[in-house]
């Protein structure tokens, strides 16, 4: 009976390892970092704030000195930029003398999104970050890397429920404007250990 039930319910949690990370050889120290606003690539606007939020948190907690978000948005702001999809249109050398940063951490959320189908269920978050030197925008580390939940079910009425559950679930992250948290947390964890610390 219990082998039956976990055959018909399933649920995994993946952090995908992703490709291998590019590192400078002229990376020596990140020094000042600013993570700079997010470039969206999915629908979800809650996505960037929560997901940048995280890897300023995250970065902090190992150790990195870190620009403050406000700081950041204020200076990029005076210049005309409020959107992390606009930062192409300048240099890594115009914005670290804006900031003030040593290093400048571009991140795109290129997923975010819910699968809901009954018997298959997913929220997946993918992230893609590069750190730049401020001073010559020279590329200094980049990887990608993803946080996933998925559940797979055999059964009719299990399929209902996780139906049901999912889209409760999603309503509420909407109203908290906390979406795909544990995703979220995973992908970024993820990215965050495959960036050398060195002073």
């Amino acid at each position: 009976m219990r082998k039956a039930c976990l055959a018909a319910f399933l649920i995994f949690l993946a952090g995908c390892a992703g490709p291998k990370v590019y590192l400078a050889k002229e990376y020596v120290s990140a020094g000042k970092i600013a993570v700079l606003p997010i470039s969206n690539e999915s629908n979800d606007l809650d996505g960037p704030i929560f997901v940048r939020k995280l890897i300023q948190d995250g970065l902090a907690g190992r150790g990195f000195e870190i620009l403050p978000l406000d700081s950041i948005d204020a200076q990029l702001k005076t210049q005309g930029f409020t959107d992390g999809g606009q930062l192409g249109a300048t240099t890594p050398q115009k914005i670290g003398g804006w900031t003030g940063a040593d290093t400048l951490l571009y991140t795109t959320l290129e997923d975010f999104d819910y699968i809901n189908i009954g018997f298959y269920a997913q929220r997946r978050v993918k992230i893609l970050c590069r750190l730049f030197d401020a001073r010559t925008g020279v590329r200094l580390w980049e990887a990608e890397r993803e946080g996933s939940t998925r559940v797979l079910v055999a059964d009719k009425k299990q399929a209902e429920e996780v139906f049901a559950a999912q889209l409760a679930a999603k309503a509420v992250e909407k109203m908290t404007h906390l979406p795909l948290q544990r995703e979220s947390r995973i992908a970024v964890a993820q990215i965050l250990n495959a960036l050398p610390y060195r002073r």
